[in-house]
């Protein structure tokens, strides 16, 4: 990987450095103290509560904020003028998954403090990683910056949704309403603890799309109970939507889950010949080592059973189902002999360059219907596209450069292979964007979600590092 070297950090960065280690402990309190508000994007736990918080955090920076209503959750906008050259768009979530999982090792909402084997202190909480602690810890971040500064390098704008768990589901319509002050920043930027359980960050250029539909199998015409479950004796005689259900989703893939679906690769192209070179460089060399991700997830074998350049290819190239949860009966302590009237499976699809989701859903449509499952309801509830952005962008290099000043070699993703609605910016305004930020936490979605502690030191100086790399960067470019 060849990054173009910059000029010198600013003389005060150093400065606001110093500061952030000296108050931490007040940051890291802060932090807690945000993450001890629940922000549930399902229930609406929260919800409203946590926007006036973000919108509470972005005045108290100086700037100007509005809690701007949509159908579902609101969304904050705000503003913080410099009187700089260069304008970032902060775009961020505030809001996180529930926190049903059982066997929490602490109240999801308490944000305590653990000492994690391998990992060290780190804070305990749902939304510790996604996102509401590097959200929380940026603005202590901003607010250290012109503390010592006085100003900032950058002028900031703020959009902060409360759906993306939903699948920002408001976002797109809001965006359009406010395409021209939105589409006047130079650069968008999501703030994101990066680091894996090794301490290597990675930097993705792009993420792939989402498709998240629910697939429902009652009894009707075909077999099975129509109005309520019955006794699982019946079952000798009568047809189970729980079978049927399973006995339909086992179409839509093979055994080592590739999908079997007619026109679903429609549109795939390969990962782009630099990116796939840059992605064998990086694992011939030992910078992407697969091993700490099966460590700590306790994964003991791959699909297919790669390793190597052909594993991360898969990673960042080929698209996947995914059944996230599969419902039907009884399923609570002890025995229940029944016969269910209704079955149900959610799933998502993540799409990759250069299919269609909406091709996609159809395709599944279509195939589900010529397997004999036409009576199997399909409801698709989260939709949008894949996005790409350039390595050679000024916001993706000063955040290459600032890893590197950190003493960071990055790892360099084609894609996210999440999804996050990055479609937005390319496609409707028209801007590049990046995603990082030093730092580490694991077990989104999941038990235990967490952020270790010197990882939030770490995020706050690598933030105060990119303003000023990226206004060095955008300066350069128009000389």
């Amino acid at each position: 990987m060849n990054v173009p070297a910059s000029s010198t950090p600013s003389s005060g960065v150093e400065k606001v450095v110093q500061h952030l280690r000296a108050r931490f402990d007040e940051d890291l309190e802060q932090v807690r103290a945000f993450l001890r508000t629940p922000s549930v994007s399902y229930t609406g736990q929260g919800i409203q509560e946590t926007a006036r918080q973000v919108a509470g955090f972005i005045r108290g920076l100086g700037g100007t904020a509005s809690v701007v209503p949509t159908a579902g959750h609101p969304i904050v906008f705000g503003r913080l003028d410099q009187q700089a050259a260069h304008t970032v768009l902060v775009y961020g979530m505030y809001d996180v998954m529930p926190a049903d999982e059982p066997n929490w090792s602490s109240d999801p909402w308490a944000a305590e403090i653990r000492d994690l084997p391998g990992l060290g202190l780190s804070v305990i909480a749902r939304g510790a990683v996604n996102t509401k602690g590097p959200l929380a810890a940026f603005f202590r971040a901003v607010e250290a910056y012109r503390h010592v500064a006085g100003r900032l390098p950058v002028n900031l704008l703020f959009a902060i949704e409360g759906e993306e768990e939903m699948g920002s589901r408001h976002f797109l319509p809001f965006v359009e309403s406010h395409r021209e002050e939105l589409g006047a920043a130079d650069a968008v930027l999501f703030p994101f603890f990066s680091q894996d359980e090794a301490g290597v960050p990675s930097l993705t250029l792009g993420t792939k799309g989402i498709l998240y539909f629910e697939l429902e199998c009652r009894g009707g015409d075909w077999g099975g109970p129509t109005e309520r479950g019955i006794h699982g004796s019946n079952n000798a005689w009568v047809a189970n939507p729980v079978w049927r259900l399973v006995q339909a989703l086992a179409t839509l893939v093979d055994e080592e889950e590739n999908p079997k679906v007619e026109g679903f690769l429609d549109g795939v192209t390969p990962l782009d010949p630099a990116e796939r070179e840059i992605l064998r460089r990086q694992v011939e060399s030992g910078l992407m080592d697969e091993r700490p991700f099966m460590q700590f997830e306790h994964v003991r074998r791959f699909k297919g059973g790669l390793r190597g350049v052909p594993l991360w290819e898969r990673l960042f190239g080929q698209p996947q189902f995914n059944i996230d949860g599969l419902v039907g009966g009884y399923v609570e302590e002890g025995t229940k002999t029944l016969l269910p009237h209704r079955a149900l499976a959610k799933l998502d699809v993540r799409t990759v360059p250069r299919m269609d989701p909406d091709a996609v859903a159809a395709a599944i449509r279509r195939h589900l219907d010529a397997h004999g499952y036409a009576d199997i309801e399909m409801r698709v509830l989260n939709n949008y596209p894949w996005s790409k952005v350039r390595l050679d962008e000024p916001a993706v290099q000063a955040m290459v450069e600032t890893y590197q000043t950190m003493g960071r070699t990055p790892q360099i993703w084609p894609l996210n292979p999440g999804s996050a609605p990055y479609y937005v910016f390319e496609r409707v305004l028209g801007i590049p964007y990046v995603t990082g930020g030093l730092g580490h936490g694991g077990r989104q979605h999941s038990t235990d979600e967490y952020c270790t502690v010197q990882g939030i030191l770490d995020f706050e100086i690598s933030m105060v590092r990119w303003m000023d790399a990226f206004s060095r960067r955008m300066d350069e470019r128009k000389r």
